[in-house]
């Protein structure tokens, strides 16, 4: 009968234990924010560790941490796989989604076209201070900064771009 030989890390895997697992479990509680999940996964690597082939490591500090982040990283997948499954498995979140039809989706692009077409009908600057702030969310000051304007001036540049996509949308005469 062949004799099974001890992890070469089994013989030092309590001490490392006792002196690794308070690093480990902050290490966990950092990454996951769940003191049961820290527990959990710091427990599944010392068991890895106990059941696995026999070796030899340089570094036992360093070949542990590597397979804690790989845990870690295991974790979020599983996570990512479940949370999907759970989107597209719940038949009452199904009941609350509207269905895209060609009807609005044509409609969509069609007001996406007249607010380009009406933007373009601005001038230069007004256009692209309103384009900074409403979508790319750069802040009025940042703006101001960048165009050398106060930032009273970028917000009457604002103002007149709200105002004529609001008069094209007859929300204003």
């Amino acid at each position: 009968m062949e004799q099974h030989q001890p992890n070469a890390l089994s013989g030092d895997l309590l001490a490392l234990s006792g002196r690794l697992r308070p690093a480990l479990l902050a290490f966990f509680q950092r990454r996951l924010r769940d003191p049961s999940q820290a527990e959990d996964l710091t427990q599944d690597l010392f068991c890895r560790l106990a059941a696995g082939p026999p070796h030899v490591v340089d570094n036992p500090e360093a070949y542990i941490f590597r397979i804690a982040a790989n845990l870690v990283n295991d974790h979020y997948r599983r996570e990512t796989v479940r949370s999907r499954f759970h989107r597209h498995d719940d038949p009452a979140r199904e009941a609350d989604v509207d269905q895209l039809d060609a009807a609005r989706l044509l409609e969509a692009r069609e007001s996406v076209g007249r607010v380009a077409a009406v933007l373009n009908t601005l001038p230069e600057r007004t256009r692209h201070i309103f384009i900074l702030y409403r979508l790319e969310g750069m802040p009025r000051k940042g703006i101001a900064e960048t165009f050398g304007i106060s930032v009273s001036a970028v917000e009457k540049h604002i103002a007149t771009a709200m105002r004529t996509l609001l008069r094209d949308a007859g929300g204003e005469r």
